[in-house]
């Protein structure tokens, strides 16, 4: 018969199987990091970010885990051990020499009365969000450059009436192909007009004398 005791430490078993269960599940790296910054525990996020399996990450300091990168996280691994809760966002290289991911890491401290026992850290893969940010930067910077041409071409432009240069917002005097191709999309061309073109007909039917 079974006592007491073990039934609970059976229970507990279960219960901690769950748990782990649980939080490989989750697509975000979970892990607890001690005081002295040694791992505790680490879901399997990890060996999909890191290359690293949970259980050969325990043990293991988080100077180990991040390399290059560690003197980047230092100042907020330092304020989470002061009790702190930390939140920065981290490019993160990949180590099969894919292409970076970005990360949004949140360290909570765990406090038992004034004492700092550790931290638990909570990374998500931010990288799609970043893309977009950076897609409408990139279309914003377009929208302002299209804005700032119409605004030109939509003002007086100030034009030598003997070389037909063009005098440019800074002030400065350009030729009038340079300043369309600066300011707008289109490509100048070269022809003769019509009446130029009669014009100039006109003049080599006439006899030199």
């Amino acid at each position: 018969m079974k006592s007491a005791f073990a039934d609970e430490v059976e229970l507990l078993r279960k219960e901690l199987k769950v748990i782990r269960a649980v939080a490989d599940m989750v697509p975000a790296m979970l892990a607890y990091w001690d005081a002295s910054q040694r791992c505790v525990f680490a879901n399997r996020a990890y060996e999909k970010w890191f290359g690293v399996r949970p259980a050969e990450l325990v043990g293991h300091t988080l100077r180990e885990l991040l390399g290059p990168i560690y003197p980047l996280n230092l100042p907020y691994i330092e304020g989470a051990l002061r009790g702190e809760p930390q939140e920065f966002e981290r490019e993160i290289p990949d180590p099969r020499g894919g292409p970076s991911r970005y990360a949004q890491a949140n360290y909570v401290p765990d406090v038992d009365g004034t004492t700092v026992r550790g931290f638990v850290v909570l990374v998500s893969d931010i990288t799609r969000r970043k893309q977009m940010e950076d897609d409408l930067q990139r279309a914003k910077t377009v929208a302002e450059d299209a804005i700032d041409q119409i605004k030109t071409l939509r003002g007086l432009l100030p034009i030598c009436a003997w070389c037909r240069k063009i005098r440019d917002p800074k002030g400065y005097w350009a030729e009038l192909e340079s300043f369309v191709a600066a300011n707008t999309d289109a490509v100048v061309t070269h022809g003769i007009c019509e009446a130029c073109q009669s014009t100039l007909l006109d003049g080599a039917d006439k006899p030199v004398r």
